[in-house]
C-alpha cells in the first residue's frame, strides 16, 4: 500500500548551517528564560557555565557526527568558533557532568511542543485526516543504561535501562508528549496520566492486555484502535457486512464483541480482524463510524512510531548516553527530539539515512549547497 506523503519544498536549506540550528534553539530558549525556574546552584554568583551554554553544546553533539563522547564534546568547547557561537564558556568534563543535575529539562519540553507546531499535516490518507482530529501512536522504547545507573531498573543490577514513552502525531509527524521512566514501568500506567481529549490513539498488544484500560479512553473522551492478543477470549454479539474495499484491505471480520469473562453488554466494543504480514490482527476500537478498511489502515500507520524510534537511535545516536542521572538522560532525550524537529523543519521532511549522510557532508564542507539540494530533491534557490 502506498501512503501519501507530501514533501514541502519551501524550506531554505541554508538553514542547515550548524549555527542557524543553534540560533533557532537559542531564540526559543531565550523566549522562555524569564519564566524559567532556576535552581540554587544555578543562581550561584561564581557560576560561569549556564543552562543556555549546556543545552546548546549538548544539541551541537546531535548535529555533528564527529562528536561521539562527553570528553570530545567538552574538548570542542575550547574551539574559538564553538566558544563564540554555541556556548559562551568552555567547559570541563566535570562541569558538564555536574550540569545534568543543575539545569531542569522543563524548558526543553516546551521547545519540543513549540517546534512541533511548525510542522504541517502531510501524512496519511485524506479520509483519515478528515475523520480524526488528532491521530496519535503511542509506544515505549528501551534505552540501555550503565550498571551504575541505579534509577534505571530493568532485568537486574548488571542490565539497566530507561524507557522513553512517546506520543507521536502520525499526521503531523510531530511530538505530542515524551516521558522517561525506568524500563520496568508499565506503558499503560504512563499513558493513563497523559491522555489527550479528542485524540484517537493507536497502539500495539501491550496496551490491549488489560481490557479495563479501554474504559479509561472513554472517560477521558479519547478514541482508540488497539491490537489485542490472538488468544483473547472473544464473544461475538453482532457481525457487520464487509465491503469490497474492506476485503481488499485484508479485513476478514467486523462486528461487536465482548472481551474476557467480566464484561457486561454495556461494555461491548467493536472488533476488526485483519489478515496482514502473514498473521491475524485483532483490532479493538470504539469508532463505529469508520469503515473496517480505515480501522486497519490506522493501525498500519502505528508503524510510524517504530520508524521514528529507529531514526533517533540510528541517525542521532540516542542509544549512546552522555549523561547518567535520570534528569540528565531526560535532557539528552528532549534535545534529540529538538534536533529531529529542526532537521524536519529545515528540510521539509525527516531525512532518511542517505540524506543525513549528505547533510553531514555539506555541514563539513565536502558537499556544496547545490549538491545538497539535488540530493534532497529540492529546486535550486535564487542566489
Amino acid at each position: 500500500m502506498t501512503v501519501p506523503y507530501h514533501l514541502d519544498s519551501s524550506p531554505d536549506l541554508r538553514d542547515l548551517k550548524y549555527f542557524d540550528f543553534i540560533k533557532t534553539f537559542q531564540k526559543q530558549f531565550d523566549a522562555l528564560e524569564p519564566q524559567r525556574t532556576k535552581t540554587k546552584s544555578e543562581l550561584s554568583s561564581n557560576r560561569s557555565f549556564f543552562a543556555r551554554d549546556y543545552f546548546s553544546l549538548f544539541l551541537f553533539s546531535f548535529i555533528n557526527p564527529a562528536i561521539t563522547s562527553m570528553n570530545g564534546l567538552c574538548k570542542v568547547s575550547h574551539i574559538e568558533k564553538i566558544h563564540r557561537d554555541v556556548c559562551s564558556h568552555s567547559v570541563s568534563p566535570a562541569t558538564f557532568s555536574e550540569s545534568q543535575n543543575t539545569f531542569e529539562p522543563e524548558p526543553l519540553k516546551k521547545i519540543v511542543k513549540n517546534l512541533s507546531k511548525k510542522l504541517q499535516p502531510s501524512y496519511g490518507d485524506p479520509r483519515i485526516q478528515r475523520a480524526v482530529k488528532e491521530l496519535i501512536a503511542t509506544d515505549g522504547t528501551i534505552i540501555k543504561a550503565l550498571p551504575r545507573m541505579a534509577w534505571a531498573l530493568w532485568q537486574d543490577e548488571s542490565n539497566r535501562a530507561g524507557k522513553l514513552h512517546l506520543q507521536y502525531n502520525i499526521i503531523d509527524q510531530s511530538i505530542v508528549d515524551a516521558v522517561l521512566t525506568d524500563a520496568n514501568t508499565c506503558e499503560r500506567a504512563v499513558l493513563k496520566k497523559h491522555l489527550k481529549s479528542g485524540a484517537l490513539y493507536t497502539a500495539d498488544r501491550n496496551y490491549g492486555a488489560d481490557y479495563s484500560f479501554f474504559q479509561i479512553f472513554l472517560v477521558e473522551l479519547c478514541d482508540f484502535v488497539i491490537r489485542i492478543k490472538n488468544n483473547a477470549k472473544i464473544t461475538e454479539l453482532e457481525s457487520f457486512e464487509l465491503t469490497e474495499l474492506d476485503r481488499k484491505a485484508g479485513v476478514i471480520w467486523d462486528g461487536i464483541v465482548q472481551l474476557g469473562d467480566q464484561w457486561n453488554e454495556t461494555q461491548s466494543v467493536r472488533l476488526v480482524t485483519v489478515k496482514a504480514w502473514n498473521t491475524t490482527l485483532h483490532l479493538v476500537t470504539n469508532r463505529r463510524d469508520l469503515s473496517a478498511e480505515l480501522i486497519g489502515l490506522i493501525y498500519l500507520y502505528r508503524w510510524q512510531i517504530e520508524v521514528f524510534f529507529k531514526w533517533i537511535k540510528c541517525n542521532l545516536g540516542l542509544s549512546h548516553l552522555l549523561a547518567e542521572s535520570k534528569q540528565g538522560v531526560e535532557i539528552q532525550i528532549y534535545l534529540a527530539l529538538i534536533a529531529t524537529l529542526l532537521f524536519h523543519i529545515a528540510v521539509g521532511h525527516r531525512p532518511n539515512k542517505r540524506e543525513m549522510e549528505l547533510i553531514h557532508l555539506y555541514l563539513m564542507n565536502w558537499a556544496t549547497l547545490e549538491e545538497l539540494q539535488n540530493g534532497l530533491g529540492k529546486q535550486k534557490m535564487p542566489s
